[in-house]
């Protein structure tokens, strides 16, 4: 799946996709460890911060440990993974944990809630934990007490430094490809743009 988004998402010209051929020794050794590590050649936020490897890398790193090493459950992951791409209009993170969230065991109701930008009913209690204390984070650059200890109190401090920095994480990544436009294969769905207001 990755193979076939690599070769068809494009940048726009600012931070364009950089051909192989075109490499320099830094970013075939940058390439070579995401690929060793990964398994699939490199897409989406990782070919824009190609430009620095170094970055690239280290940003790797950081997503490889959301994905193995987290106190934070996969299914709450990806609840904040779109709602941080909700808040960054951010259409290619969108279009990639959209189907990530279902199968991890969001229901579709809760999708398309966060897709307009509106709190889930019938979230379990992690779910609406998670979601109180990034919407706080995110709006309120802090957390409450009360969302500190909710998060503390079921997945520990790791817990509570993991889900800060997922979410710092994922800031990360929509800023990194808002500044490219990097843009969405032919025919894909980012996030859903609300209706403008009628004129009066």
């Amino acid at each position: 799946m990755h193979l076939l988004l690599s070769q068809v998402t494009q940048a726009a010209d600012r931070l364009p996709v950089i051909p192989v051929e075109k490499y320099s020794a830094e970013q075939k050794q940058a390439v070579a460890q995401y690929e060793a590590v990964r398994k699939a050649p490199i897409f989406g936020p990782f070919e824009v911060m190609l430009h620095s490897p170094a970055m690239m890398s280290n940003a790797r790193e950081v997503g490889d440990y959301m994905k193995a090493g987290s106190a934070i459950p996969r299914n709450l992951a990806e609840l904040a993974i779109l709602y941080i791409a909700r808040d960054w209009n951010q259409d290619y993170v969108w279009y990639q944990h959209l189907p990530l969230a279902l199968k991890a065991g969001l229901t579709q109701a809760h999708v398309d809630a966060l897709g307009i930008g509106q709190k889930p009913a019938n979230m379990s209690d992690d779910e609406d934990a998670v979601y109180a204390f990034v919407t706080e984070l995110v709006r309120n650059r802090q957390v409450s007490d009360q969302s500190y200890d909710r998060i503390n109190r079921r997945f520990g401090s790791k817990g509570v430094v993991d889900l800060t920095s997922l979410t710092a994480f994922y800031v990360h990544l929509s800023m990194q490809l808002n500044v490219a436009q990097f843009k969405l294969p032919p025919g894909a769905a980012g996030v859903p743009r609300r209706a403008e207001a009628a004129k009066p």
